[in-house]
C-alpha cells in the first residue's frame, strides 16, 4: 500500500468529521483511497469508524478548549507520531488546533497537508492577548501547509491582509457541501398557509450564534401580535467560554418566548416543519443549517456578516440583518410573516436553486477529488 493512496483527516470532534465530512469521507473510500481518521472519541466515532478501509485513531492529547502549553505540545507529539506510523500521502487539518500543531508535525514528517479554516470563531472576536497568539500561530505554522482553505471570501481577506498566509497559498472552497437529495425539497405551500409563521434557528447554543438576538426578536414579535412561533434546535456547549446558561435557556422557555427542541442528528423534519430559518450569528464560516435549509425550500433570515451573507441575496431568498441587532432581525422577521404565500414560496425556491448552481456535496466532493489528482495522489485498485 503506497502512501499516495492513503489521506488523513484530523479534527477536534469525532462529530465534526461526522456530520459536516461523513459524505466526503464514503466518496474516497468508494474511490478506493485508504483514510485515516485522527480525533478525540466521543459518542459520533462508532458510526463511521466500522466503515471499511476507514481507520479511527484516538487522539488523547486534544484538548480544544484547553491555553496549556504543555497540552499543545503533547498534541503536536502525538500527531507527529501518528503521522509517522501512518505515511498518509495527504493530510487535511479541521479546527485551530488541528490546523497550527497538525501543520506543524505534517511538515516535521515530510507530509504534504491543507489546512481549512472552516471559521474564525470567538478566537478572532477581539484583541486579547489570546486572540494575539493565535494569529501569531496561524502566521508561523500556515506557511507549513501545501494551501490553506476557506469557507467564504471573507475570512480569506481577513488572512490575506493580516499576512497570516500567502494570497497564492489559498483557495475558496464553496462550503462543506449539502445533500440535495438527502435535503429534499419541503416548499411553503400557499394553498395551505398556517395561521402561524414558524421560524427556526439550529445552532450551537453559544452566545455567538445570535440566540439571544433571536429570542429578544420574538419578545418583540410577540408584544406587537404577530403571529409567530420561535424555535430553537441545538445542543448545549457546556466547554465554550461562550455557552449559553443552561438557566438562561430555561427561563427563555417557561416565559414561552421560545420553543427549545433540544437536539437531533436528523434535523429535516424539524425543517420540514418550519416556514423560515434563521441564524443570526456573528460570524460564519459556511452555515451548515442555511445551507440545509436552502436545499429544503425555505427562506433564510441571518446577519448580514461572513458566511451568511454568500448564502442570501436580498429580497430573493430571504432577508439580511444588522449583526447583534435585535430591532433588525424582528422587523425582517415581520416583513417575511406578512408576504403573500406565493412570494413565501418563492423565496425557498429560490433558496433551493442557489443550492444547486453552487453549494451541494457532489460539487464539493469533486474539487476535492480535483485537488487530491493535482497533488499527486491516486487511489488503491479495487
Amino acid at each position: 500500500m503506497t502512501a499516495k493512496g492513503r489521506i488523513a483527516f484530523v479534527a477536534n470532534t469525532s462529530w465534526s468529521i461526522y456530520k459536516f465530512r461523513l459524505y466526503l469521507i464514503e466518496r474516497l473510500l468508494k474511490e478506493g483511497f485508504t483514510i485515516y481518521v485522527l480525533a478525540p472519541r466521543d459518542a459520533y466515532t462508532e458510526k463511521f469508524e466500522q466503515l471499511k478501509g476507514l481507520t479511527f485513531i484516538q487522539l488523547h492529547h486534544f484538548y480544544p478548549k484547553s491555553i496549556s502549553p504543555i497540552h499543545d505540545y503533547r498534541l503536536y507529539k502525538e500527531l507527529l507520531h501518528h503521522y509517522r506510523t501512518t505515511r498518509p500521502g495527504l493530510i487535511f487539518h479541521y479546527t485551530i488546533k488541528a490546523n497550527l500543531y497538525g501543520a506543524r508535525a505534517a511538515a516535521r514528517a515530510g507530509i504534504p497537508s491543507i489546512s481549512v479554516i472552516t471559521g474564525l470563531g470567538y478566537t478572532f472576536s477581539g484583541e486579547g492577548w489570546l486572540q494575539r497568539g493565535v494569529r501569531i500561530g496561524y502566521r508561523r505554522q500556515l506557511q507549513k501547509a501545501a494551501e490553506v482553505w476557506f469557507l467564504n471570501a471573507d475570512d480569506r481577506k481577513v488572512f490575506t491582509t493580516q499576512h497570516l498566509v500567502a494570497a497564492d497559498k489559498t483557495f475558496l472552497l464553496p462550503g462543506e457541501g449539502v445533500d440535495q437529495n438527502y435535503f429534499h425539497p419541503a416548499p411553503y405551500d400557499p394553498n395551505h398557509p398556517h395561521p402561524t409563521i414558524t421560524f427556526l434557528l439550529i445552532a450551537r447554543l453559544i452566545r455567538h450564534k445570535g440566540i439571544a438576538e433571536f429570542v429578544e426578536a420574538a419578545k418583540q414579535l410577540k408584544q406587537q401580535q404577530v403571529p409567530v412561533q420561535c424555535q430553537l434546535l441545538g445542543f448545549f456547549d457546556d466547554e465554550s467560554p461562550v455557552a449559553i446558561p443552561r438557566k438562561q435557556l430555561e427561563e427563555w422557555i417557561s416565559s414561552g418566548i421560545i420553543t427549545w427542541l433540544g437536539h437531533a442528528d436528523d434535523v429535516r423534519p424539524f425543517i420540514e416543519k418550519a416556514d423560515c430559518i434563521v441564524l443570526p450569528s456573528y460570524r460564519e464560516g459556511m452555515p451548515l443549517s442555511l445551507l440545509e435549509g436552502a436545499s429544503m425550500c425555505k427562506a433564510l433570515i441571518a446577519s448580514d456578516t461572513a458566511g451568511c451573507r454568500d448564502l442570501i441575496e436580498e429580497g430573493v431568498n430571504g432577508y439580511l440583518c444588522r449583526p447583534k441587532d435585535s430591532a433588525g432581525l424582528a422587523a425582517k422577521m415581520a416583513e417575511y410573516v406578512h408576504l403573500p404565500p406565493n412570494t413565501k414560496k418563492q423565496l425557498g425556491l429560490s433558496s433551493r436553486e442557489r443550492i444547486l448552481q453552487r453549494f451541494t456535496s457532489d460539487t464539493v466532493v469533486a474539487i476535492y477529488l480535483e485537488k487530491i489528482k493535482t497533488l499527486g495522489l491516486i487511489p488503491h485498485e479495487h
